[in-house]
C-alpha cells in the first residue's frame, strides 16, 4: 500500500514534467501554492531538449488561432489573450534567457541551445521549492471531498487541484504514451482519437530511394474533395519518402493512400506555361548545354537526374534538341509532380499529436474541466495542434500558465 502522510499533501499536483507542466508549476508556486510535479521519466523536460532540432523554438511572434487545428480553435482567442507570446517572451527573459527572433517570427534562445531554456526552468523550480518526484508513475486519480487523491506506484498524495499535463502520444521514447487520455476518459471526458502530426510521409514506390538528404524549396499542393491546400517551404527526401518543414505542416491533413499530393519544384511559377516561358528564355542562350546541366542550375542535380529518368528524357540531350513535346513534359511534371502517400510515419517520429481531450469540455479562460471541479488540463493532451515554428510550444506555455494561475485562485 502506498505511503500517506502530511508531507504528501499539496495544494496543486501536476502530472507531467514537460513544457506545460513546468510553467504551470512555476506560476502556481509564485502564487504561494505548495506544488508537486509527478514525472514518470528519470528527468523533467526531456521533450523540450529535442524541440527546434535541439535549439528550442519556444514561440512565434505571429501566433494566432489560424495557425492551429482542432475542433474548437476559436477558444484560442481566450487562451492567447490571457497568456500571449509576449507573456512567454517576458516570462523567459525574466528567468535570464536571452532570446532572438529569426525569419518567420521564430523565437529561439540566443544560445541556440534548448538546454538553456530547461536549465532556467529548473533553477526557478528550485528557487520556488517545488517538489519534484521522478520515476513515479500515476496509477489512479480520484476526486474526494477535500479535492483529489493521486496514487502512484510508490506513494499516495492529496491535493486541492490537479493539472493533467502529461502530453499526447508523440515521441513515446521520451515517455509521452498517452497515459493522460485514460485518466481524462475515466473522469468523463471525451477523447478525440490521437494521430501523428508534424510527421514525415512514407511514399509508395522507390523513385526517391536515391535522394536521401537532398533538400529543395517547393510548394506542396494537397487536393481533397473541392479543396486545394497549399504550403511552401523546404522539403527533405528520405529513404522512405519525404520530410522537412513543408511536409510536416501538411502531414496532419494527409489520409492513408492519399494520391492527391503534388510537388511544385518551381514554387515561384503558378503554372506550366509560366515555367515554360522562363525556361525557353533561359535555354535560348545555352542551346548546347545538356538538359541535366541546365536544370541543375535551378535544382539539385541528382534530383533532376531522377526526375528526367522517370520522364524518359535523355539527361545528356542538348536543350536545343528538346522538342516542344519534351519541353511540355518537363514543365508540366516539374511543376505538378504527383506522389502517392502510403502513410504518415509513426508517433515515434511525430513532433506532436492530433486529437486528445475535447476543448468544448474545458473552460478556455481557466483551463479547468467542465466535468470535474479542480481538474485542469494543459498542453498536448488537449485536442489542439499547431503548424511548426514555435506554435505548439506557445500553446503549452499558454495553457500551462493559465492552469497554474487559476488552480491557485
Amino acid at each position: 500500500m502506498p505511503a500517506e502522510n502530511q508531507s504528501n499533501k499539496f495544494q496543486t499536483i501536476i502530472i507531467g514534467g514537460g513544457a506545460s507542466g513546468l510553467v504551470a508549476a512555476i506560476v502556481a508556486a509564485r502564487r504561494k501554492q505548495t506544488v508537486l510535479i509527478i514525472e514518470k521519466n528519470s528527468a523533467i523536460g526531456k521533450k523540450i531538449l529535442v524541440t527546434g532540432n535541439g535549439r528550442c523554438n519556444l514561440t512565434n511572434i505571429n501566433v494566432s488561432p489560424d495557425k492551429y487545428y482542432g475542433e474548437n480553435t476559436k477558444c484560442l482567442h481566450n487562451i492567447f489573450n490571457r497568456f500571449s507570446y509576449n507573456d512567454t517572451i517576458e516570462f523567459f527573459e525574466k528567468l535570464g534567457v536571452k532570446l532572438k527572433t529569426e525569419p518567420g517570427g521564430r523565437v529561439f534562445p540566443a544560445s541556440n541551445q534548448a538546454s538553456t531554456v530547461l536549465e532556467a526552468l529548473e533553477r526557478e523550480l528550485f528557487r520556488l521549492k517545488v517538489t519534484i518526484k521522478l520515476g513515479e508513475r500515476v496509477t489512479k486519480l480520484n476526486s474526494t471531498k477535500l479535492g483529489w487523491q493521486v496514487n502512484t506506484d510508490k506513494n499516495r498524495y492529496q491535493s486541492k487541484s490537479v493539472i493533467l499535463a502529461n502530453g499526447g502520444k508523440s515521441y513515446p521514447q521520451l515517455g509521452t504514451t498517452g497515459d493522460g487520455y485514460d485518466f481524462a476518459r475515466q473522469l468523463g471526458h471525451q477523447i478525440i482519437e490521437p494521430k501523428p502530426a508534424l510527421v514525415p510521409l512514407q511514399l509508395e514506390g522507390s523513385w526517391f530511394k536515391d535522394l536521401p538528404g537532398i533538400q529543395v524549396n517547393v510548394e506542396l499542393i494537397l487536393k481533397q474533395e473541392n479543396k486545394h491546400i497549399k504550403r511552401t517551404g523546404d522539403l527533405l527526401f528520405t529513404h522512405f519518402g519525404i520530410s522537412g518543414p513543408v511536409v510536416l505542416d501538411i502531414s496532419r491533413l494527409i489520409r492513408k493512400n492519399d494520391t492527391g499530393l503534388f510537388i511544385n519544384f518551381f514554387p515561384a511559377y503558378k503554372n506550366s506555361k509560366e515555367l515554360e516561358s522562363f525556361l525557353n528564355i533561359n535555354w535560348q542562350s545555352h542551346l548546347r548545354k545538356t538538359i541535366l546541366n541546365s536544370l541543375a542550375e535551378l535544382l539539385p542535380k541528382k534530383l533532376c537526374a531522377v526526375l528526367l529518368n522517370i520522364l524518359k528524357i535523355n539527361p545528356d540531350k542538348q536543350v536545343g534538341q528538346i522538342n516542344q513535346k519534351g519541353r511540355k513534359l518537363i514543365t508540366e511534371h516539374f511543376i505538378h509532380w504527383q506522389v502517392s502517400v502510403k502513410s504518415t510515419r509513426s508517433f515515434a517520429e511525430a513532433m506532436v499529436s492530433t486529437g486528445g481531450v475535447a476543448l468544448d469540455e474545458i473552460n478556455p479562460k481557466t483551463m479547468e474541466s467542465l466535468k470535474a471541479k479542480g481538474l485542469y488540463f494543459a498542453g498536448e493532451i488537449l485536442n489542439i495542434d499547431g503548424v511548426s515554428g514555435g506554435y505548439n510550444l506557445q500553446f503549452a506555455w499558454s495553457t500551462g500558465g493559465l492552469a497554474g494561475i487559476n488552480c491557485s485562485t
